[in-house]
């Protein structure tokens, strides 16, 4: 179970953590300025159906985060943390938008409820709510798990691995360390080594000491249960948070990451080989719709992992 606690209570964690599972989920997001309630607000468009003519909503988000009141013991969300039904109009109209999301770390009061349903019967605006159970929901799904365990480090972690399968029977999707890696066996129909293993190689990736804005990142893992040994799928991603910020050029080249990795070598007491293939990617962290586990990060990963 996840603690909500682990967000600040300023919310601004909360909102970062609505923006990422939403780009996780294949929605686009991005910040507005302040919003009529006077927080700022994120800007989602939902893609239309396909079948449909692909016609997108606009939603206008507003987080909310009580988790923290009554000395940790939390709080419903009521009318006044959100405003009144001229001001979610408003909110709505001023952001060219369709709809009302609200997104909380705890419930809404039925009062808050009851508004929000009348808003959408009288105004001709659409509303929903993701409240904490909701939004758990989500985060405990292959693409959500991996954002989770980025924001809550002491609840996510304590869940250790989450192993997904997928219609394939010996590919499956792997969640550690807020990383979404695919994993895949050569024969085997079930994960057929400890996970462990790959921990150790985790800590190999973490223990490189990288410039500030720059990570590692492990998008696929492919086991040779044949012959014993790993086939490695990275990216090094690096690049400026903002125009302002200083851009730093990788430290090292390919042939040097590749040797601090160990790769072609066994050097672990599994004994299993490892091979290493690594894509440098410059990326634009300050943008809206920059996601570090984006799918077009994963094209380059072949077909069976």
């Amino acid at each position: 179970m996840l603690d909500f606690r682990e967000l600040a209570p300023d919310g601004e964690d909360l909102e970062q953590l609505v923006r990422e599972l939403a780009l996780a989920l294949g929605y686009r997001a991005k910040w507005s300025g302040r919003g009529a309630d006077g927080g700022r607000d994120l800007l989602l468009e939902e893609p239309g159906d396909a079948v449909l003519g692909a016609k997108t909503r606009n939603w206008v988000i507003s987080c909310k985060h009580m988790a923290h009141a009554k000395d940790g013991a939390g709080r419903s969300v009521n009318g006044e943390d959100v405003g009144s039904i001229g001001g979610i109009v408003d909110a709505v109209a001023q952001h060219d938008a369709d709809a009302f999301l609200l997104v909380c770390s705890t419930q809404p009061s039925s009062a808050l409820v009851s508004r929000l349903e009348s808003i959408e019967r009288t105004k001709g605006v659409h509303t929903h709510v993701w409240d904490g159970v909701e939004l758990e929901r989500m985060l405990a799904t292959p693409r959500g798990w991996a954002v989770a365990q980025r924001f809550f480090p002491v609840s996510a972690e304590a869940s250790g691995w989450r192993v997904f399968a997928t219609s394939e029977p010996n590919r499956f999707i792997g969640i550690t360390r807020g990383f979404y890696l695919r994993v895949s066996n050569r024969h085997g129909s079930a994960v057929g080594f400890p996970l462990n293993w790959i921990d150790e190689r985790l800590d190999r990736v973490a223990s490189i000491d990288l410039p500030v804005g720059h990570e590692i990142r492990p998008r696929g893992v492919f086991y040779d249960d044949k012959h014993g040994g790993f086939v490695w799928y990275l990216d090094y991603l690096y690049g400026a948070r903002g125009w302002q910020s200083e851009e730093i050029e990788p430290p090292m080249d390919t042939d040097r990451l590749l040797g601090r990795l160990g790769n072609g070598t066994v050097t672990y007491d599994d004994g299993q080989f490892d091979h290493f293939e690594v894509t440098f990617r410059k990326v634009d962290r300050g943008h809206d719709a920059y996601d570090a586990d984006h799918y077009r990060y994963y094209e380059d990963v072949p077909s069976y992992v």
